[in-house]
């Protein structure tokens, strides 16, 4: 059976486009080199401002980029500032027209794909939703990063309680924070002490500090030296009794964690475990299994199964995830 030409070129242009997107990602991981990943992440965070922030943070710019006539478009779209935040929280120094584009490129992908190989009712929209796919790793890409800014957090308040110890100013303790511990917390306790130093109140440097990153311990600090700072109470003492509070938390956390791994396994079982049956049937015997996408009953049979397998995998995830 021939392929139209038209479909032919789409697929080659997308491969390139998604081996282009593929390596790109990947170079926004950690290709970079730690200071030119701080400077794009310091570029980044100037536009993430807290609502109540009113500060010029055009100051804050390592250096002046030109925004083009596409970028202005793509930042007046309604999940703009959504998709740069999640960027931002990944780590990801990918600009935002360029994510848009590799989320249209797999989405095109994905299309294709199921058009040639899933004779199912439906199957362009499973295909065009390959498009989330690179939003869904930026959003696991952000969850461990937060995490990784949780483990350090107790480290970087210790640092900052010698360093209020020693005398030095609250902002140069961030600084000092900044330069001994690695990112996210490295970078993230810089930039801080960067707006602070350039002008910027201290309560609205930790509200963009809460607002970049969602961490659960964050807000403790926050409320901590916002209030410090109208009541004029011993800083370093509430940030010792802070830390132990966390890391405590912490160790609670990892128990829980281990408590319920059962439970994480056996909703990843009940997502997997129908996918690799129907795979092994259908390598040992075709004709037994070919009614399920070739029938109309077969189709009904996938889509309940399908919402039956995610409607257990939440409840398996739910019923493991304990807020400590």
């Amino acid at each position: 059976m021939g392929i139209s030409p038209i479909i032919f070129v789409l697929v080659v242009l997308s491969a390139a486009l998604a081996f282009e997107a593929a390596v790109a990602m990947l170079r926004s991981r950690g290709a970079v080199d730690q200071a030119r990943s701080r400077r794009r992440l310091r570029t980044l965070a100037s536009s993430l401002q807290a609502e109540d922030s009113q500060a010029d943070v055009s100051l804050l710019r390592g250096d002046r980029v030109e925004r083009s006539s596409l970028d202005h478009w793509i930042a007046q779209l309604p999940f703009a500032s959504k998709v740069s935040l999640t960027l931002y929280r990944a780590g990801m120094t990918l600009p935002l027209k360029r994510f848009l584009a590799i989320s249209v490129v797999f989405g095109i992908l994905g299309l294709i794909a199921a058009a040639a190989f899933l004779p199912v009712p439906g199957s362009e929209l499973i295909g065009l939703g390959a498009g989330f796919l690179p939003y869904l790793r930026a959003l696991r890409m952000a969850a461990k990063r937060t995490a990784a800014f949780e483990a350090q957090f107790s480290d970087a308040l210790d640092l900052l309680i010698r360093a209020l110890r020693a005398g030095h100013s609250f902002s140069v303790g961030l600084q000092m924070v900044g330069e001994e511990l690695p990112d996210p917390v490295g970078c993230e306790f810089a930039l801080m002490a960067d707006e602070i130093q350039l002008g910027k109140e201290v309560r609205a440097a930790l509200a963009n500090l809460a607002h970049r990153i969602n961490a659960p311990d964050l807000p403790f600090f926050v409320v901590a030296v916002t209030m410090q700072q109208e009541t004029g109470s011993n800083l370093a003492e509430v940030l010792h009794n802070l830390s132990s509070l966390i890391r405590e938390r912490f160790k609670l956390y990892g128990k829980v964690r281990s408590l319920t791994a059962m439970g994480r396994g056996t909703a990843n079982m009940l997502a997997i475990w129908p996918g690799v049956m129907v795979g092994a049937l259908y390598l040992t015997n075709k004709d037994y299994i070919r009614p399920l996408w070739e029938t109309d009953s077969g189709h009904t049979m996938m889509m309940i199964s399908a919402v039956m397998i995610s409607i257990g995998y939440l409840m398996c995830r739910k019923m493991a995830t304990i807020e400590v």
